[in-house]
């Protein structure tokens, strides 16, 4: 935080005043303190503050709301920190409402939660203050970066001879009741090299699942037993989150790509067991660069840990900021 940012400080403990300023000018603000309504009302009007902390019950009960909104008229870029020595739920509810920045407990062990409070309300206001294009610019160049981290870490790892996992056989669950067009799929997936596991029943088939981590699911929608609909939602809710699809053969029938539980493609007609083997086909191959990714990730992970995390929480902040 560059030094020499304004800081108004309100509260009527003059005790709490004097530690507040002293914790803030430690921070690098430039403090200004007040314990009077009126001194606080002038302020506001005759210089701009990027931050006011201000006591929640000052001057009175919610005085510190009736100066919140004071400030909210007078000065709308201010953004406001309340703390408070009450636990009033609906209090906190008000102050929100009014577009107050946060509430924080005036306790001792939430100094350093009030620290990044009033920090982050510095950053909230420096983000209204300036291009919103310019977030969305480092946005876009982290995104590009993250790319190019993993294009350049593909290359080097392969020429190093990297293990990959291409060829590891693709975990499969079909679920349907009809042995007949289960044993037409089956005829199908003989000659390719995926591991196919078969139920007959939705309930037996999530116990398969939550048993074995298949990576790859499909499931016909005329269960007996369970919707094929509610089926896919609840198998990828699994830890394993498989690929999924559901078909149907009412009618003209369909076959929807399911992902994390919702349609995200549909296939209309669906015209058979060929259909479908040659759709789980399209999954294989996702799900082998998926494969690479993960595995080019943790090889990432394990060298350069510490600049993904920190990637990771700048890439929050500006959402936060920007959002």
């Amino acid at each position: 935080m560059p030094e020499g940012e304004e800081l108004l400080i309100v509260d009527s403990s003059e005790r709490d005043r004097n530690g507040l300023r002293t914790l803030f000018d430690g921070e690098g603000f430039v403090c200004a303190v007040t314990g009077s309504v009126g001194e606080a009302h002038e302020l506001v009007q005759s210089k701009f503050f990027p931050v006011a902390l201000i006591e929640h019950d000052f001057g009175g009960l919610n005085g510190g709301l009736e100066l919140a909104r004071f400030i909210r008229e007078k000065s709308r870029p201010t953004q406001v920190v309340l703390i408070t020595a009450r636990r009033s739920f609906e209090s906190a509810i008000e102050a929100l409402r009014l577009g107050v920045s946060d509430v924080v407990s005036k306790r001792p062990d939430q100094v350093g939660y009030l620290q990044t409070a009033v920090r982050t309300a510095m950053d909230q206001h420096r983000s209204q203050n300036k291009d919103s294009s310019l977030l969305r610019d480092v946005r876009s160049v982290l995104d590009e970066v993250f790319k190019i981290l993993m294009t350049m870490s593909r290359k080097i790892y392969r020429e190093s001879g990297f293990k990959d996992v291409e060829g590891m056989k693709p975990m499969m669950l079909i679920i349907d009741e009809n042995q007949g067009f289960l044993q037409e799929v089956g005829k199908l997936v003989a000659p390719k090299d995926w591991e196919v596991s078969i139920e007959l029943s939705g309930g037996a088939g999530l116990d398969k699942a939550s048993t074995f981590s298949f990576e790859i699911v499909a499931v016909c929608e005329e269960l007996a037993d369970l919707p094929g609909q509610m089926l896919i939602k609840s198998l990828q809710a699994l830890p394993a989150k498989p690929l999924g699809l559901v078909y149907s053969t009412e009618a003209e029938g369909h076959i929807d790509r399911y992902e994390d539980g919702r349609v995200i493609n549909s296939d209309r007609p669906f015209t058979g067991a060929d259909h479908l083997v040659d759709k789980l086909g399209q999954l294989v191959v996702e799900l082998s660069a998926l494969r690479r990714d993960r595995s080019y990730l943790l090889a990432l992970r394990s060298e350069y840990g510490d600049f993904l995390n920190r990637y990771a929480e700048l890439k929050a902040r500006i959402e936060s900021l920007s959002s």
